[in-house]
């Protein structure tokens, strides 16, 4: 039901009569989240945009805390509500249906995008970015409404790098869906409607960058590449 996760070991368990989600650090956390932070440098070099690697350690468990969380929703970003969080482990409430990737995957209606695309324009108006933005850190619960999950790598930046970083990595992520240009225009739509802006510029040279470590399918991945895509903002913040 939850993806695998390359920071912590993902189970279901029952605590007093509920079922909640346990996320335990593995022994290799820290390597992949330096990695990623390298990875994400190395490639705002490559497009020219130089940016600092976003931080990790203590900061990570401030993002995944009780207060970065109301934060969030007082700005109607949900995520999970949490039960406990320690420097090993964080405890959520079970959102049932999973992670927004595998709905989409399995065939449930690719307007559930537009909430990610709401959810991804809300805290890039309050100044934030995810960084790490793929479906599958967006869970689906019963009445269909889309949560947003591992908050670890929030930045406060209003930068163009980092928040086509978010953009790009939501649509690398569904790249190899045959659903693809419905979850990109449903994300869209989303992303508009919030922010009456376009795409910032970069997000689909991104997308292009990442597809091949985040798709399962490469030759489904290129058709939906070789698509039109949505339209991308002229304007730039550095």
């Amino acid at each position: 039901m939850y993806f695998i996760n390359w920071q912590r070991e993902v189970s279901i368990r029952e605590v007093d009569g509920r079922k909640v989600v346990v996320k335990q650090n593995k022994r290799t956390k820290t390597v992949h989240e330096f990695l990623l932070a390298a990875t994400y440098t190395m490639i705002s070099i490559l497009v020219a945009h130089p940016s600092a690697p976003p931080a990790v350690g203590g900061l990570i468990r401030r993002n995944e805390g009780f207060v970065m969380r109301r934060a969030l929703e007082e700005i109607g970003i949900s995520t999970p509500k949490l039960l406990t969080i320690s420097d090993t482990s964080i405890v959520e409430e079970l959102v049932p249906n999973g992670d927004l990737y595998r709905a989409l995957s399995s065939g449930k209606d690719p307007a559930l995008a537009f909430q990610a695309g709401y959810i991804t324009a809300k805290l890039h108006m309050a100044g934030y970015a995810f960084i790490d933005n793929k479906a599958q850190n967006y869970l689906v619960d019963n009445n269909n409404s889309v949560v947003r999950t591992d908050l670890g790598f929030i930045q406060k930046t209003r930068s163009v790098f980092p928040r086509s970083m978010d953009v790009g990595s939501f649509l690398a992520s569904a790249i190899d869906l045959q659903q693809y240009a419905k979850i990109e225009r449903a994300f869209f739509d989303g992303y508009r409607e919030t922010t009456q802006e376009d795409f910032p510029y970069l997000s689909i040279i991104l997308r292009n960058m990442l597809a091949i470590g985040f798709s399962s399918d490469h030759a489904q991945a290129i058709r939906n590449m070789a698509l039109k895509s949505a339209p991308l903002s002229r304007c730039s913040r550095i």
